[in-house]
């Protein structure tokens, strides 16, 4: 059962807790599209280069009611601070789907129609992460209360930190979203010459370099990252091959490397086109 946060929350802000009760949500189903394409001389039509998702544009209606006209001041001030954009993008969670979140921030302008101590007006936002997410990640064990609810494909029992003590092994990493999912692959132990492939998606990751007992190496595979960092300092110098990524449904990882005795986790929130 869902709290009522007067519709929802944003950077862990109830509506109600400020006077706002959310009255409409305007998500667009999927986000603007950018299309690549190449016109041919002699031929009919263009061809199909791809395509990429842009940022995703939200609009909240809601209503706001004060006791007096200096609350109803008061609370302006709040939301000001609240919804200020140079705070950067921030978590928005609605009531009616409590296990994701959309990170965006304010954008635009806000005209408010004020009748006595009522006012109403249009919040618009931006994601430019233009994917829903859950509200965790994969470090936080799935349990039965966490607002999760039924359609996010998520599964009691799924493991995302595996024990790997011999070469090559094998591994289920299952992603329940329905959108690709970049992980951060932390590894803990010892090793060298390190590969980890997603044979789902044919993409291989080689790290030169080695382990001892203790060390720790985190592999960003976010494309805004794409980092490696052994104890913390960089060691993209180390790495060859493409970073990684995670496809809806079960990816088979595959992990070679010499004299192993690792931990490796998978750590990343499930991605939704919705």
């Amino acid at each position: 059962m869902s709290t009522d946060n007067g519709g929802a929350t944003y950077d862990g802000v109830g509506f109600a807790s400020v006077g706002l009760k959310l009255l409409k949500t305007n998500i667009p189903l999927l986000p603007d599209t950018r299309q690549v394409e190449v016109e041919l001389p002699g031929v009919d039509g263009v061809l199909d280069m791809g395509m990429e998702y842009g940022p995703r544009l939200i609009e909240l209606d809601v209503m706001m009611q004060a006791s007096s006209e200096s609350h109803y001041e008061e609370r302006l001030q709040m939301l000001a601070k609240l919804f200020n954009a140079k705070s950067g993008a921030k978590a928005l969670i609605l009531d009616r789907a409590p296990g994701k979140r959309w990170m965006c921030k304010f954008n635009g302008s806000i005209g408010i129609e004020k009748l006595m101590q009522l006012g109403t007006f249009t919040l618009p936002l931006k994601a430019f992460y233009p994917f829903a997410e859950s509200v965790g990640d994969t470090l936080t064990p799935l349990r039965y209360g966490q607002g999760y609810h039924y359609g996010m494909g998520l599964r009691i029992g799924d493991m995302y930190s595996f024990p790997v003590a011999s070469s090559p092994k094998s591994l289920a990493v299952r992603h329940a979203g329905t959108h690709e999912a970049y992980p951060l692959i932390r590894l803990t132990g010892s090793g060298s010459n390190i590969t980890i492939t997603n044979q789902t998606t044919g993409e291989s990751c080689t790290l030169a370099l080695s382990m001892a007992g203790g060390d720790v190496v985190e592999i960003d595979c976010s494309p805004m990252a794409q980092t490696v960092k052994k104890n913390g300092a960089n060691a993209i110098g180390a790495q060859s091959g493409k970073f990684p990524r995670l496809v809806d449904g079960d990816n088979n990882i595959t992990i070679t490397a010499i004299g192993v005795n690792l931990t490796v986790a998978f750590i990343f929130r499930h991605t939704y086109l919705y």
